[in-house]
């Protein structure tokens, strides 16, 4: 096993192929003093690196929207509840750090928010009374998010909107029918440019909620668990726990595992591979470019240690 001590944003970063080079190598072998000792190594090359890069992608995000992957376009504001504003400004502090980092916007004070961090001592039975009081709010979600959400016992759930959008961020049209005279659901993209590579829509986060039970968080550190808040409220990937990317601090929370400081290399990457690459993709195209940036910022980053 390799320690990696993680830096944050801004600092000195250990990237993805630092990792799995110092994972691959093998292990020291002890040698008389008076005895030269030639070392060599295989340098990973991009294509190990880029399939390392897609199996966690793959097992990272969430089934695509339209055939795309979702990220919020439009300034980020976060607000947290349930929790004091010193407290609170903790997590929101780290998630405008990470979405600064990664090229997202922030909205002036007093903005209406679009991330709510919500903390409380029952998830499960929050989630039951919002289903019951407004069922739209959850009516949006495949049936299998539905049910991993309303799951008792995890520490940490989250839910995010989408909608569609021209490629240059306008909005849809309405249909102009519907059933009864009543404007129907059915919106149409009139500002379509005809391209054989470029999609001409792309998915928007439009809010996401992130729920915090606060008696099943357990003694993680806040620094661990506002990355962990983070990464899971800026993208949409999977909640159900059977399915998540590993070395990642989507680990945070599995019995018996190592204690986790924040973002592995593989997170940080991952989370700048979603919002610096074209959001006007198919999904399969978006998750390739992913793959392809991280394996190229691995690739950086053992050719500068190699000089």
């Amino acid at each position: 096993m390799i320690n990696v001590r993680l830096l944050q944003f801004g600092g000195r970063r250990a990237h993805l192929g630092l990792l799995l080079a110092a994972t691959l190598a093998g292990p020291a072998i002890a040698a008389p003093a008076d005895e030269e000792i030639a070392v060599t190594a295989e340098r990973l090359n991009r294509s190990v690196l880029r399939a390392e890069a897609e199996r966690f992608v793959r097992k990272a995000v969430a089934d695509t929207r339209n055939n795309q992957n979702a990220r919020f376009m439009k300034p980020l504001c976060v607000e947290s509840i349930g929790v004091t504003a010193q407290v609170g400004s903790i997590f929101i502090t780290r998630v405008t750090e990470v979405a600064r980092h990664v090229g997202l916007a922030i909205d002036k004070p007093g903005c209406a928010p679009n991330l709510v961090l919500v903390f409380t001592r029952d998830a499960a039975q929050l989630i039951k009374t919002i289903g019951k009081r407004n069922s739209r709010v959850l009516d949006g979600l495949p049936g299998p998010d539905r049910a991993v959400l309303k799951r008792p016992g995890l520490p940490v759930r989250w839910w995010h909107h989408t909608a569609p959008e021209a490629s240059d961020g306008r909005q849809f049209a309405p249909a102009g029918f519907g059933i009864g005279g009543v404007q129907g659901d059915v919106t149409y993209n009139n500002y379509a440019r005809a391209s054989r590579i470029d999609e001409p829509s792309r998915v928007a986060i439009t809010g996401a909620v992130v729920v915090v039970d606060i008696g099943l968080v357990g003694a993680v550190t806040p620094a661990a668990l506002s990355d962990y808040i983070a990464l899971v409220g800026l993208s949409r990937v999977r909640m159900e726990p059977a399915n998540r990317p590993t070395p990642s601090i989507l680990q945070l929370f599995d019995p018996g595992g190592a204690a986790i400081a924040g973002f592995s290399p593989q997170d940080e990457l991952f989370i700048e591979s979603l919002y610096r690459t074209r959001a006007n993709l198919t999904g399969a195209q978006q998750r390739a470019a992913m793959a392809g940036y991280i394996a190229d910022e691995a690739v950086k980053a053992t050719s500068t240690r190699a000089k």
